[in-house]
């Protein structure tokens, strides 16, 4: 087919004979679907890698309008569910940037479409990409909705990917499925609770490691082991001993190598807050001074970054993370200075959360604020 394509291609209208004229007509629109799929695809990645909304709006206006006429499902099978893909790639893309769920359900609905004709058999490689997409869909729309048995869809969908995906023939793909179960894992561990799946999260984790190192992709690799931080300190909150938690540690200032504030602040700060948590998650099980002091430091370095002027609800969180681990430190050093401190600061809070509206926010820290007045009282006594 390629030769006969290659012949046609250079050949003059002229020079063809005429019962070929419905071949030439039928290549026409092949050649269209793919001109028109390649600028589609083009507006996608720039929407993709610009944060470009108008860009990934015009790809999917495109495979909607112009790109699936030119591939009818009956005539092109394979060429539809190609489209088909990238559509559902696309609307998944601008559905996790936008709030609601409709997008994200379309990329659904337009996926498992494209798996109505790719199969494991007949397409192993484009089947394995299809259900990757769709598991990673899967898990975002999830994680938003709060449903634990779509998590497990995505799960299903990501393993399937990888029965096909393997580190030998595919390494970057196999990794991006690893990435993408591991995120899916993690959450649904979080949602039931389970120290097994959090478990394999953080070796999905762990496999990603292996293709995504320092060496090559750098800021990956960081955003990797932040992950692998936060599986770890999930899992090390489920477990008795302090190992699981003092990797979570070494993970997140593992990430903190190439996550500099001059280079990506806001990851920065995110991963200050995540080592923040996981040190005071240790400090306060060990009743270790050090480690709660090193936790307020973490928080202390994110709040740099999560000013109350840029980000009020994210600095209000941290912050409130950062009074209950002085409290801690307050309380196990008797010192009512801090203790006082930390009230000034949960007031400080409470005002945020109360002009938020957040009224579940503001009763935690109401409650905080009672059992840091009655500290007082007793470091006071």
């Amino acid at each position: 087919m390629n030769g006969t394509q290659h012949h046609i291609y250079s050949a003059t209208k002229n020079d063809l004979p005429a019962q070929n004229a419905s071949q030439v007509a039928g290549l026409s629109t092949v050649l269209q679907w793919r001109s028109q799929m390649q600028h589609a695809w083009g507006l996608e990645a720039r929407g993709r890698d610009y944060a470009d909304d108008a860009a990934l709006e015009t790809a999917i206006d495109l495979y909607r309008t112009r790109v699936l006429a030119l591939a009818p499902k009956t005539e092109r099978p394979d060429d539809w569910a190609t489209t088909q893909h990238r559509l559902g790639n696309a609307l998944g893309a601008l559905g996790q940037r936008q709030r609601g769920t409709r997008l994200l359900e379309q990329a659904i609905a337009v996926l498992q479409a494209a798996l109505s004709v790719r199969s494991r058999e007949h397409s192993p490689l484009e089947w394995a990409a299809t259900q990757n997409s769709l598991g990673n869909t899967l898990g975002v729309l999830a994680q938003r909705c709060a449903d634990t048995e779509m998590l497990e869809k995505s799960v299903a969908a990501l393993q399937s990917a990888l029965e096909v995906r393997s580190r030998e023939h595919t390494p970057q793909d196999w990794a991006v499925t690893q990435n993408n179960l591991a995120a899916a894992l993690l959450a649904l561990g979080q949602r039931k609770k389970d120290k097994t799946l959090l478990k394999q999260s953080t070796d999905a984790y762990k496999n990603v490691l292996r293709v995504w190192t320092r060496e090559r992709v750098p800021l990956e690799w960081a955003t990797t082991l932040d992950n692998l931080g936060t599986a770890l300190r999930l899992l090390g909150e489920h477990r008795k001993g302090p190992r699981t938690l003092e990797q979570a540690v070494a993970a997140y200032k593992s990430a903190l190598a190439e996550r500099s504030r001059a280079q990506v602040p806001q990851a920065w700060a995110l991963t200050q807050n995540n080592l923040g948590a996981a040190l005071h998650k240790l400090g306060e099980r060990q009743r270790d001074t050090q480690a709660l002091a090193a936790a307020i430091e973490a928080y202390e370095n994110a709040l740099q970054e999560w000013t109350r002027e840029r980000a009020p609800m994210t600095w209000a969180m941290t912050l409130a993370n950062l009074c209950a681990a002085r409290k801690q430190l307050a309380e196990l050093e008797g010192d009512i200075e801090l203790v006082r401190r930390v009230l000034t600061d949960f007031d400080a809070v409470a005002s945020v959360f109360r002009n938020a509206s957040h009224a579940q926010y503001y009763e935690l820290v109401t409650e905080q604020v009672a059992l840091t007045r009655k500290l007082e009282q007793t470091l006071q006594a």
